[in-house]
Order: structure tokens, then C-alpha cells, then sequence
């Protein structure tokens, strides 16, 4: 039977405002994204399909914290938090974490295609952006077999009742895959830096390029 809603605790809260906030952001820059490529007259290209269905998958990302804060408890101390309403947050993040990391995969293959069209005749850049994109779908992979195979059985890993579940090394794999996950945005804005500074005009308006190109720090 469905949990009926539970007041949402103010850490909830802050995370839903913070979600909202930004997929707002995100939704709005693409929306901009499609308005320039209807004024130019220019089909969409694959990383203009990336980053829409990044968009998409985002929405259905942010589904999960939210129902975990209006159902499973998310936002208030572990010890306050009734046992069923924890099993139904450990369900909702299973889902959640696979959404985030499918959209976030999708942006980056985004950004790096784009890298590649920006840059037609730098060789370097080709395979350096192949390179992270092959990194990138890797990563992707091992967060989806995080979700299953660390726990035995894997229902465990949502379902903590089950009798003799065990876990292993979860904060470590949940750790290593953070850390990969920025290494490789932080790959991902220093690319092109070297290229724009190289540019034959003004410092003023290369600078203006590499702010533009560094808001993916963000």
C-alpha cells in the first residue's frame, strides 16, 4: 500500500527549491539553444539531441528526490525517519541515481561533440574528446552496476529487511565514482582552454570566450 505524504522536513525542502532552481536554468538555456538554431536555420545536430534527452532524463531525475521528500523521509535525521519510509527512499534512489548519471553522461557527450564540431581541424582535441566520451560511457556503466551488484542478493541494496543481505564497499565504489565523475567535467571545461587562449584576437575577447566556455564549472 502507497504511503500517504509526510511533512516535508526543511533540509527537503531546501533540496527541492535547489532542484527547481536549477532544472529551471537548465530548461531555460535550452530552450535558448533551440530559439538560436530556429533563427539560423540550422538543423539539429547530435549534440543538440544529447542535451535535450539529458534534459528529459534530468526531469525524471529529480522525480525521485522529490517523492522522497514528500513520502520517504529525505531531509529529516535517519533516527526520526520511520523504517517503512526509509525502505521506500532507498527504493526511490536506486531509480534517481541511474536517471542522474544517464543525464549527466548525456551532457557530457554533449559538450564534447560540440568540441568536436567547434574544432574541425584540431586532431588533438578529436581524440582527446573520443578518449573522454569512451571514459564518460564507462562511468555511466559502473553506476548502473553499482545499483545491482553491490548487495547480495540485489534487492538488498532498497530492501535492508531481507535476511542475511550483505553490502560491499559501498561507500567506496559510491566514492571512486564521485571522484571520476569530476575528473572528468573537469577534462571536459579544460579542453579547450589552451585552443581560445591560442586565438589571434584581442585578450579582452578571448577572455570573454573562455568565461562563456567555463560556465560549465557551474
Amino acid at each position: 500500500m502507497a504511503l500517504p505524504p509526510h511533512p516535508i522536513a526543511y533540509g527537503g525542502m531546501q533540496v527541492m527549491v535547489v532542484t527547481v532552481v536549477f532544472l529551471t536554468l537548465a530548461v531555460i538555456s535550452l530552450a535558448f539553444r533551440l530559439w538560436s538554431r530556429r533563427i539560423q536555420g540550422a538543423k539539429l545536430v547530435f549534440n543538440d539531441y544529447a542535451v535535450i534527452a539529458g534534459t528529459v532524463l534530468s526531469f525524471g531525475s529529480t522525480m525521485m528526490p522529490f517523492s522522497a521528500c514528500i513520502v520517504g523521509g529525505l531531509g529529516y535525521h535517519l533516527a526520526e525517519v520511520p523504517a517503512e519510509r526509509f525502505a521506500l527512499f532507498l527504493r526511490l534512489f536506486v531509480p534517481g541515481q541511474l536517471l542522474w548519471a544517464a543525464a549527466n553522461t548525456c551532457v557530457k557527450h554533449s559538450i564534447l561533440s560540440l568540441y568536436i564540431t567547434i574544432f574541425p581541424n584540431n586532431k588533438k582535441i578529436h581524440y582527446i574528446c573520443y578518449g573522454t566520451a569512451a571514459a564518460a560511457t564507462c562511468y555511466f556503466i559502473s553506476v548502473f552496476l553499482e545499483g545491482f551488484l553491490l548487495c547480495t542478493p540485489a534487492a538488498f541494496t532498497w530492501d535492508k529487511t531481507i535476511v542475511g543481505g550483505t553490502c560491499k564497499n559501498e561507500n567506496i565504489a559510491y566514492l571512486v565514482a564521485g571522484i571520476t565523475n569530476l575528473l572528468l567535467d573537469i577534462i571536459i571545461v579544460v579542453l579547450p582552454m589552451p585552443t581560445l587562449m591560442g586565438l589571434k584576437m584581442s585578450l579582452g575577447k578571448r577572455l570573454g570566450i573562455i568565461a562563456m566556455f567555463s560556465l560549465g564549472i557551474l
